[in-house]
């Protein structure tokens, strides 16, 4: 899970500047964006990382040990 939230942070996803229409642009390293004024959607981020949390959380409930 810790694996998953850092890639998540080191490829977030990127949309296009408030001056233009909305517009998805993709997973691309944070460094380098896919154009000069993108920038990363805070809104898709936090449902990435939640949704990757919920998922460690489930799968830590999955795999627990069973006394």
């Amino acid at each position: 899970m810790v694996a998953l939230l850092s890639l998540a942070l080191l490829f977030p996803p990127w949309e296009t500047p408030p001056s233009q229409a909305p517009e998805f642009l993709g997973l691309h390293f944070i460094l380098n964006p896919p154009t000069p004024d993108a920038i990363v959607s805070r809104l898709l981020l936090t449902v990435e990382l939640v949704t990757i949390a919920i998922a460690g959380l489930y799968g830590s409930f999955f795999f627990r040990q069973k006394p």
